[in-house]
């Protein structure tokens, strides 16, 4: 009797039945992911809204720029026989949606050891360090072209380099901001100038930095050579000031130059 309720029960498909689901299985979402999708996207949204008479009016002082600049130009003819590099366009801004928030698209984590032209056998210790903090595979980069002065030749390997996307980029990010740099003695943050132009920005970390990791603590003696890395954030923005928003809403901090004090300011 017992064996045909058990046999029952799971044709029915009710709780206690191998065959039953309350519901499908969550992807997990690591905190800076969360805090993204639930928080800083609509924060970021509302603070990057322009009403639509003033983004009109920007458009229209827009056009009179480029059509001023392009008659000035015309007084001027270039050179048919030199070389003249165009210019780079910038994209055009979008209007802010949910669509088109900025992101972080991908961060590099990259280590050059100089140390791997006289001997190769130095890149292992760059591969295993980023392989420790990133927890990823590095890839190795070699020589493009040959330096005579550095005495590189090309296809030497002389770098490394991890990928990070997803997921795995958030919490590498997440122990970056609030592990390693609050471990720092004397680090305020990036310079408000920083950045490429296009909402990208770089953090470069001296030999000091990579034992701040947790991962690296109990490993750090056993690496024969340490050596500085540099992290390349490569975000959805196309300006800077939309970047550094996304960055100071993760938790990176920025700073703004100081001027110096004068003569009567310091005696105040």
């Amino acid at each position: 009797m017992l064996q045909a309720l058990g046999r029952r029960f799971a044709a029915t498909g009710v709780p206690g039945s191998r065959t039953f689901m309350a519901s499908a299985a969550h992807e997990y979402q690591s905190r800076l992911t969360q805090h993204y999708h639930n928080t800083l996207r609509d924060d970021i949204m509302i603070l990057q809204y322009t009403p639509p008479a003033m983004r009109a009016r920007q458009e229209e002082m827009n056009a009179e720029r480029a059509k001023a600049s392009k008659e000035a130009s015309t007084d001027w003819e270039p050179n048919p026989n030199r070389q003249h590099k165009s210019k780079h366009v910038r994209p055009k801004v979008p209007v802010c949606s949910p669509q088109n928030t900025p992101f972080v698209k991908k961060v590099t984590v990259h280590i050059r050891c100089r140390e791997a032209l006289q001997n190769k056998n130095h890149l292992l210790s760059a591969l295993m360090a980023l392989q420790v903090i990133t927890g990823h595979r590095a890839q190795l980069i070699r020589a493009r072209s040959d330096v005579a002065t550095w005495k590189l030749r090309k296809g030497m390997p002389m770098a490394a380099k991890v990928e990070l996307e997803g997921d795995d980029m958030f919490e590498f990010l997440d122990k970056l901001i609030e592990v390693v740099l609050p471990r720092m003695k004397e680090y305020s943050g990036l310079r408000m100038s920083s950045g490429d132009g296009n909402g990208n920005f770089t953090l470069g970390f001296d030999t000091s930095v990579i034992g701040l990791f947790p991962e690296m603590e109990m490993v750090y003696d056993m690496f024969p050579l340490i050596t500085g890395f540099s992290v390349n954030i490569n975000t959805t923005a196309v300006r800077n000031r939309d970047g550094r928003l996304l960055l100071s809403g993760l938790g990176l901090p920025f700073t703004h130059a100081r001027k110096p004090l004068t003569d009567e300011l310091a005696l105040d």
